[in-house]
């Protein structure tokens, strides 16, 4: 049989939990790769996005003076869990 892999990540939480299939791949290596790459990029955006965070109580939320010119592009990195991929075989 052969195995082809799914290349997927999922985002949000609870009621608004959703997965979104990125590609398909019957290349183990690639799909890795591409999880990889993805996931480091997802935490090097975070973890310049913190820059414009405050703490507040045991939560961060972006500081009220960077709101209108950030929140779009940080609110949606926050949404986002990780990238994975899903082996299955074709019959």
């Amino acid at each position: 049989m052969k195995k082809v892999f799914i290349v997927s990540y999922s985002a949000g939480s609870y009621d608004d939990f959703y997965t979104k299939t990125i590609f398909v791949t019957d290349k183990k290596s690639k799909a890795t790769k591409y999880v990889t790459k993805f996931n480091k990029l997802v935490k090097k955006w975070e973890q310049y996005y913190e820059q414009f965070e405050v703490k507040i109580g045991s939560f961060k939320w972006l500081d009220e003076k960077y709101v209108k010119q950030h929140f779009s592009r940080w609110h949606s990195l926050k949404e986002i869990n990780n990238c994975y991929w899903e082996q299955i075989e074709i019959r």
